[in-house]
């Protein structure tokens, strides 16, 4: 009898098959699945040594990354479940759909009737919903697995979040918080995860679905999914199927392993950098401690209570001595009122029977619940709370660090009040319970014995700053790569502070006094480490965990002193008893406030009395129970009505047009309703969102672009004739000179029309309107558009002049209605109002911005929208100049607004802002900027339905501002006198005037040229050619880690990647330079419609900030084809970049496919240095080198001819695809397995820029540049044309006409950018030469995202053409992976969708070969 064991060494568990083989029969001996927590190597040889005696037994892995840390033959996870289900034979019963849930990622692949992977859908990493998130949230309510199995299946589930483990865990936190009963969040939780499982098979085949992993033991999920899915089947072995598929495949490749298993663990080589040990800064933090004071009978006193998300804490405070007299600090466990209760009792034994306090104060996230119970007014916001106890211990604290369970905040204090702030806007991944959940859940170390273990790393790796769920994949791959468990735990509390200082800090004031605060502070770590990163001296207050209900007592005594709030009789004991019941909810009808969101109004009684509670909005809050208020002006509900006004019922027999209720439709529906109906037809918009319909999304969007999928999704459902979906290209702009509206604005109906394929038999309308154009180009386009329906030119003419009018109208109702509002404002100086910024579809847009206006009028303020406040003639204010290169519509109106807000005395500003917005990541600093000193509020909004958070961070705002106006603050105080040096052109000769007022041209010997590096070979070539003119240049080196955490800590961390590393590697330069030079940094630009244009920006507002003299930004700009050097360096630069990028490909093959590599790479990187040398004279010399190159490398001989070797093209984003450390060595590892690795070339986006030109696209070319192109057409032809010479230029250049015509049928031409480079390039080379696409961008890239969504749906046989659909079914999907890098090391969900893509990949490699008929 033949033995054989499978290992699947998993994100988060181990699992281990033993199987044997004899006469042809496979029995499946013995099995296992533990959970690693965060140790696989010890895991795996504990688990081994309880199967025995493993002598003389074949063995092999499958898994993860640790896989390559076991010294054993192994194959990735695709290959095990193929390898698997031949003994299970699901395939040949018709499943060919089987659905992975595991521990970390949860996966869905398609199976080919033989059962061989065709396939893989996965969700996003940063969404929650897998099973070791649900362990987690379960742990949160006191529950785990086996009590979900007794609870009631037909309770009716509360909804909770599936995109966002964060939202998930507010959802639930809030919920709770509400009164919803914890049986009912549960049931919500496994809802929410079933949801996540049909996500991922709404594409494919579910009729018969097999599902696998560890949540198969999760009774209440599965029930959940038997729902929806009739046929779902659960084979046999199901937790550890992949380590079967292992343990069959190693009967004959596996490895015979003695017993001593004492070399099985490979020490490998980790990706991460370090951090200094914690230890060492040890001293760098004060602790206090302080003695609870002794009960003084007769002495009044005051309760505090701070209901948190994770803890409940209550103290009594002695108002004679201001000293905790009695204390307790406990877990909420999901139940604020249990905990409060639980908390009384505590207090209640540690004073004599009978006393009562006369003043009670009640903070934190349950505060208002908890206060009802309670029965105090004396609800007050952390901010306020944590303050009062700060300047308590120490009046002259001017800073504050308080790091809670879910959120985290920084106060900057001016003569001890509260004066500016700032809360984690969404992201609980600088807290305390993601420290503690991350520590106990995946590295089993409880939170009392964090710090101990975290103070003895020695090595602490660099984890992710900006995301729970990022950094808690970084968590999976450090123990996966065999990083010690102290390493990892210190790690993990840097990572805590790291995200604190860069995403809620930010670059706001560091003051003399700094306090650390919250319950976070008992791990001394924690302090510890951020005195480490800050480099100052950190004080942490007696009792830090106690901070918030002793300074809620103390402030709710000081408002009693004032006479805001009276006194009461709170008797703990009394309080531990009073019992809540819940009744019935009831619907809210929105009397009074004209709202119909009907939220659910929960009914609890206590003492014999019921109140309403709940809702979106705080109408039955208990704060405002006894003070009738009179509710605050809302606009934003004014405007909104306004917009949509004329909307009517069609008439009888009417034709219909349908219109999407989404983005630009929240403003322009007066002008197109109006020309529709002038027309004769009918008007329908959706009334409602199809939630199903978001999921339609074939990218992970931001939550405006989830609603139109949602709207449409509805709109669907209408009966209509046409539907008018239009690309609006561009929108009106007062400064500047180009328009061009977001990416995701403009791409509306390409990924509408790929999410919906039911679009392709309606009629769509989808003309492309260029506002920036004027008005002549918008009618003719519309006047088009109405022909094609059949009406005359003289009535569309008409019908188009009078939606001018309806528009006009609308806008000139606004600005009357604005300023009313405004002499109103004026009329009563002692109020306050706020303006409320964002854009038309998610801050004016109710379907959006979460009742968030009725937030603030219900609090007696007024709001406003910021496009009903005074704009400036032009747009030009101190905010959105010239210098801003402001090309986004919207963007400039904020900032023109904000300018005016700033300056008002009695106006506040509210952000409104999306996870992932790409305009935001830059404009929320332009708003800060302008806002200077003066307090405001940004809110990050999703599809979370939470809004206790919304709710913390308003009241906070609200009292900032009150002390904001108290202290009489200059907003302007903050000026500097710098004077930054600038480019600047003279006598059309680009220069430098340096920080004195001397002006250098750019040749001059003083100046020197910094280049960001844009691949090694292509940017050395573009830089070479800068001595052609006496350019003196530096080609900066590729950011490294180190560079990289520069550019974050000097940016808000929110835009993208490739500005974070630019200018990190910049930073990193400015380090070693000398004083004496004068620098231009070149940093091209362009005028939208993506963030690169921001870029320039940016770089020159950093050089301002951080006072760098004598640098200035070289920005030439992509509409005027990157003008602004001399001719004979422009084609110099082009010569380099065609010559650079075919070497690219040269390189690329001589990698995979040279027989004697080492030698073959000496020989090219000497031809290389040859041919830059050459580079820096003419063209004559540079010619000759080329042939020479050419020849020299002709020599070198591959293993086989170059078309028999598989080819992956590597396109996307244009910076991250050549950045090694954004790429993370991607093309080196597809190398490594036999790929040519062909990276899309700079020269494709040179080409393309001309393309654009040339066509009017962008910038319109003349005479003098259509010679120059067809100059450089001549000069690509004959580089070409000598390298080939050399029998490895296998791949043509770029054709940009035909990509465009490629991706034609799928987005158009006019929305310009990467995202039809990628589409178009993507259907261009598959099958011919690649027979795999890899499309990288930068986390939230939108040109990547519009691409992905179009790929994912529309990357078959039949998009690519005769040279797919010949060979192939026409349904057949073609091999493509869409990677989002944020700079750190994959997660391990990319990891496994990269395997199963190669297998893929490699499958129709063989096809390519052995071509066959359909």
């Amino acid at each position: 009898m033949n033995k054989s064991l499978g290992i699947c060494a998993g994100a988060s568990t181990i699992g281990m098959v033993l199987i044997s083989l004899e006469n042809g029969k496979t029995t499946v001996l013995k099995t296992a699945s533990v959970s690693h927590e965060g140790n696989p190597a010890a895991t795996i040889l504990s688990t081994l040594k309880k199967f025995g005696n493993l002598e003389n037994i074949r063995i092999a892995t499958t898994g993860r990354k640790f896989r390559h840390l076991l010294n054993l033959p192994s194959i990735s996870e695709p290959q095990a479940l193929e390898s698997a289900l031949s003994f299970i034979d699901l395939a040949k019963e018709g499943y060919r759909t089987l659905l992975s849930a595991g521990g970390e990622t949860f996966m869905a692949y398609l199976l080919s009737p033989e059962g061989k992977v065709e396939t893989v859908h996965t969700g996003n990493k940063c969404a929650s919903g897998t099973g070791e998130f649900l362990v987690q949230q379960l742990s949160r309510m006191g529950l785990d697995l086996k009590s979900m199995a007794d609870m009631d299946e037909n309770l009716p589930p509360h909804k909770v979040s599936g995109r966002c483990s964060v939202f998930c865990k507010s959802d639930c936190t809030h919920a709770l918080n509400k009164g919803i009963e914890k049986d009912a969040v549960v049931a919500g939780l496994a809802r929410m995860m079933a949801g996540k499982c049909l996500e991922l098979l709404r594409k494919l085949p579910s009729d018969k679905v097999a599902l696998i992993g560890s949540c198969t033991l999760n009774k209440f999920m599965v029930r959940e999914l038997k729902k929806e899915l009739p046929d779902l089947v659960i084979p046999e072995h199901a937790n550890c199927m992949e380590a079967l598929g292992a343990a069959l495949w190693a009967a004959e490749n596996g490895k015979v392993h003695s017993d001593n298993f004492s070399e099985l663990i490979i020490k490998g080589n980790t990706s991460f950098t370090f951090l200094p040990p914690l230890k060492d800064y040890i001293n760098f933090v004060e602790f206090h401690e302080e003695e609870q004071a002794e009960f003084t009978s007769g002495n009044k006193l005051a309760l505090g209570l701070d209901v948190g998300s994770t803890t409940t804490k209550g103290v009594l405070v002695d108002l004679s001595t201001l000293k905790i007299i009695a204390s307790c600090y406990l877990r909420t466990d999901g139940d604020p009122i249990g905990a409060s209760r639980n908390v009384y009792s505590e207090l209640a034994k540690q004073i004599p029977t009978g006393t009562t306090a006369e003043i009670m104060g009640v903070t934190g996230s349950g505060r208002n619940i908890a206060g009802l119970h309670a029965g105090t007014e004396g609800i007050i916001n952390e901010i306020t709370a944590h303050a009062a106890a700060a300047v308590h211990y120490n009046p002259e604290v001017d800073t504050i660090f308080e790091i809670g369970g879910q959120d985290a905040k920084y106060t900057w204090l001016k003569n001890s009040v509260p004066c500016d702030y700032a809360m984690n806007e969404a992201c609980s991944a600088g807290t305390g319970s993601f420290l503690e959940e991350s520590a106990k859940e995946t590295l089993g170390i409880e939170v009392t014995d964090i710090a101990d273990v975290a103070f003895k790393g020695q090595n602490p790796p660099n984890f992710n700053d900006q995301c729970a769920a990022f950094i808690g994949s970084d968590l999976k791959l450090a123990s996966q790569e065999g990083v010690p468990l102290d390493d990892m735990i210190a790690g993990l509390v840097y990572s805590i502070c790291i995200n604190y200082s860069n995403r809620v800090k930010g670059n706001r004031t560091l003051g003399n006094k700094i306090f650390m605060q919250g319950g976070v502070c008992y791990n001394k770590a924690v302090p510890v480490a951020m005195a480490a990163l800050t480099g100052c001296k950190i004080i942490v207050p007696p009792h830090p965990g106690l901070t918030g209900a002793f300074g809620v007592a103390l402030e709710a005594a000081k408002r009693t002193q004032q006479g805001i709030l009276s006194e009461g009789i709170f008797d703990p004991e009394l309080l531990s008893k009073r019992k809540v019941h819940y009744k019935s909810p009831f619907i809210c009808n929105g009397a009074g406030r004209d709202c119909d969101l009907g939220c659910s109004i929960a009914r609890i009684e206590i003492n014999n009395k019921i109140f309403p509670f709940g809702g979106i909005c705080n109408r039955f809050d208990n704060s405002k129970i006894s003070a009738h208020k009179i509710e605050g002006e809302d606009l934003i509900t004014w405007r909104e009505k306004r917009v949509y006004r004329d909307l009517k019922e069609p008439e009888k027999g009417q034709p219909v047009i349908g219109m999407n209720r989404s983005l630009l439709m929240n403003t322009w529906f007066p002008f197109y309703n109006t020309f529709f109906r002038t027309l004769g037809f009918g008007v329908r918009l959706p009334s409602s969102v199809d939630a199903e319909s978001i999921e339609q999304k074939g990218a992970p969007f931001c939550h405006p672009v989830e609603l139109a999928h949602g709207s449409m999704g509805e709109l669907l459902k209408l009966n209509t004739d046409h539907i008018f979906l239009p690309h609006v290209r561009s929108l009106p702009l007062k400064s500047g000179d180009r328009s061009s509206a977001c990416v995701l604005v403009q791409g509306e109906p390409y990924y509408l029309r790929s999410a919906f394929p039911e679009l392709e038999n309606r009629s769509v309308l989808t003309p492309v309107i260029h506002m920036q154009e004027g008005i002549d180009q918008v009618r003719k386009v519309l006047v088009k558009t109405a022909k094609n329906l059949g009406i005359k030119s003289g009535k569309a003419t008409q019908a188009f002049d009078e939606a001018v009018t309806a528009q006009n109208l609308f806008f000139d109702d606004l600005l009357k209605k604005g300023e009313q509002f405004l002499i109103g404002l004026k009329n009563n100086p002692e109020k306050n109002a706020v303006a409320l910024f964002g854009r038309p579809y998610n801050a004016f847009n109710s379907w959006a911005n979460k009742s968030i206006p009725a937030k603030f009028s219900t609090r007696s303020i007024d709001i406003i929208p910021c496009d009903m406040l005074p704009r400036t003639e032009n747009g030009e204010t101190e905010g959105c100049n010239k210098d801003r290169n402001m090309y986004w519509a919207t963007g400039e109106q904020i900032l023109d607004s904000a300018d005016y807000a700033a300056k008002h005395p009695q106006l506040f500003g509210t952000f409104i802002t999306n996870f992932s917005c790409g305009p935001d990541s830059f404009l929320l600093s332009h708003f800060r900027r302008a806002m200077g000193k003066k307090p405001s509020l940004t809110l990050e909004l999703d599809s979370h339905t939470a809004d206790a958070g919304i709710e913390t961070r308003i009241e906070a705002f609200l009292d900032i501002v009150n002390g904001f106006k108290r202290q009489n603050i200059n907003p302007d105080s903050n000026k500097k006198d710098f004077i930054p040096a600038r480019s600047e052109t003279r006598n059309k000769i680009s220069g430098i005037t340096d920080s004195k007022g001397k002006w250098r041209p750019i040749n001059d010997p003083e100046v020197i040229l910094l280049i960001p590096s844009l691949g090694e070979i292509s940017t050395d070539f573009l830089a070479a050619s800068m001595s052609r003119d006496n350019i003196r240049y530096k080609v900066l080196p590729h950011a490294d880690e180190k560079a990289l955490k520069l550019g974050r800590n000097n940016s808000s961390c929110k835009e993208c990647l490739p500005l974070q590393l630019t200018a990190g590697a910049l930073l990193a330069h400015l380090e070693e330079r000398k004083e004496s030079e004068v620098s231009l940094f070149l940093m091209p630009t362009a005028k939208g419609p993506c963030r690169f244009g921001q870029y320039s920006v940016f770089m020159n507002d950093l050089v301002s900030r951080l006072e760098i003299p004598d640098l200035a930004i070289f920005s030439p700009s992509s509409t005027k084809g990157y003008g602004g050097l001399s001719t004979k360096v422009t084609l110099g630069i082009w010569q380099g970049i065609v010559a650079g990028s075919i070497l690219e490909d040269i390189h690329a093959t001589i990698v995979t496919a040279a027989k004697d590599k080492e030698n073959a790479l000496k020989r090219f990187w000497k031809v290389r240095q040859n041919l830059l040398d050459a580079m820096k004279t003419d063209w004559k010399e540079f010619s000759t080198a080329l042939h020479k190159g050419a020849k020299d490398l002709s020599v070198i001989e591959l293993e086989k001819p170059i078309n028999e070797y598989p080819v992956i093209s590597l396109l996307g984003e244009i910076y991250v695809r050549h950045d090694p450390l954004a790429r993370r060595n991607l093309p080196e590892r597809l190398s490594a397995e036999g790929f040519i690795v062909r990276v899309a070339p700079v020269l494709e986006w040179m080409k393309y820029t001309d393309w654009l030109n040339r066509k009017g696209l962008e910038g319109k070319a003349g005479l003098g540049s259509i010679i120059k192109q067809g100059i450089k057409g001549y000069f690509e032809k004959r580089i070409r044309s000598i390298l080939s010479a050399s029998g490895l230029v296998n791949f043509a250049g770029p054709d940009i006409q035909e990509i465009i015509k490629t991706a034609a049928p799928h987005i158009s031409k006019q929305l310009t950018g990467e995202a039809v480079l990628t589409v178009g390039a993507s259907l261009h080379e598959i099958i011919t030469p690649s027979c795999g696409v890899i499309s990288i961008g930068p986390f939230g890239c939108m040109p990547s995202r519009v691409a992905e969504s179009i790929l994912s749906e529309n990357f078959k046989a039949i998009s690519a053409g005769k040279k797919a659909s010949s060979v192939l079914e026409d349904d057949t999907r073609l091999p493509f992976l869409a990677i989002e890098t944020d700079g750190n090391p994959f997660p391990q969900l990319i990891e496994a969708r990269l395997e199963a893509f190669c297998l893929q990949a490699s499958r129709l490699h063989i096809r390519q070969l052995t071509p066959k008929n359909k």
